[in-house]
């Protein structure tokens, strides 16, 4: 039996604000975070075939489909519910890799998500987030699909409102492995006042704790974040490379976009209340 190719679309992420307030036992930093949906997406499409097999196709990454976090988390949902069923997925890109805008997490939760539904394994929202970190840390925050205060190492999850907001983001060409930059984060965390980190805080100071240890690895972030200062207040997203300005008003934001695109690979979008795809 043939069947459709079920098209939908997969979100980016931006954090609006980034502080570590701790470290466990097993090496995990602890964070808050504003986590907030962009109209930026990836196009995901999945078809269910009978055969039981698993296929990636049209993969124009750099390394194998299976180490894919789709692959990953399509193969993880079929070995915890023994589905029967497999699918063909395919995955056009455009959130840039290695820029700390989610999308390798944001395409697993999104697979979980429909594949869950086509293969009606009916596992609810919890069920599919406690897969879903296996897969890495921000996964659950797409699952639930909602602008949220992120705590904990990601799994904390308390859904805000966010005012609409329209975002200029700057992609440097390089990209930057989260392991170096938490390997080269120094933090005094007696001197991190944890009540004090609120949504309301994170919205206004504008600070990423992952920015210092960037800018040491990768001394030529200072250049970008010194040209765009002259438009607002840039912050990178998650441990980089993306930096960001934000802006209320979209005429502003668009013309702000025109001036840096010709340098630098730019992208223009706005806050989203609630993901595309939901977990029913």
């Amino acid at each position: 039996m043939y069947y459709k190719f079920h098209n939908v679309l997969s979100p980016a992420k931006l954090n609006l604000g980034l502080k570590i307030v701790g470290k466990r036992e097993d090496g995990y930093h602890l964070l808050k975070s504003i986590f907030c949906l962009i109209d930026l997406f990836d196009i995901i499409e999945i078809q269910i075939t009978e055969n039981g097999k698993i296929s990636l196709i049209e993969h124009e990454q750099a390394w194998f489909y299976q180490k894919d976090l789709s692959y990953k988390a399509a193969k993880l949902l079929q070995e915890h519910t023994r589905s029967t069923l497999g699918a063909n997925i395919k995955i056009k890109k455009v959130i840039p890799s290695g820029a700390g805008m989610g999308g390798g997490s944001s395409n697993a939760a999104t697979v979980l998500i429909v594949l869950n539904q086509l293969w009606q394994t009916n596992l609810d929202k919890e069920e599919l987030s406690a897969l879903g970190v296996k897969l890495g840390a921000d996964v659950p925050f797409f699952i639930h699909g909602k602008n949220a205060l992120v705590e904990g190492i990601g799994e904390i999850i308390t859904p805000i409102e966010i005012p609409e907001l329209y975002f200029v983001i700057v992609k440097p060409s390089f990209h930057i492995p989260t392991k170096d930059i938490f390997q080269a984060l120094d933090v005094n965390f007696a001197e991190v006042n944890e009540q004090e980190i609120t949504s309301k805080w994170l919205l206004t100071k504008k600070v990423n704790d992952l920015e210092t240890p960037a800018k040491k690895i990768y001394p030529q972030l200072n250049e970008v974040f010194s040209e765009l200062k002259q438009y607002g207040t840039p912050i990178m997203t998650g441990s980089g490379s993306s930096i960001y300005l934000t802006y209320s008003d979209k005429n502003i934001a668009k013309d702000v976009a025109k001036k840096l695109e010709a340098r630098y690979n730019t992208f223009l979008a706005a806050s989203l209340p609630e993901s595309t795809v939901s977990c029913s």
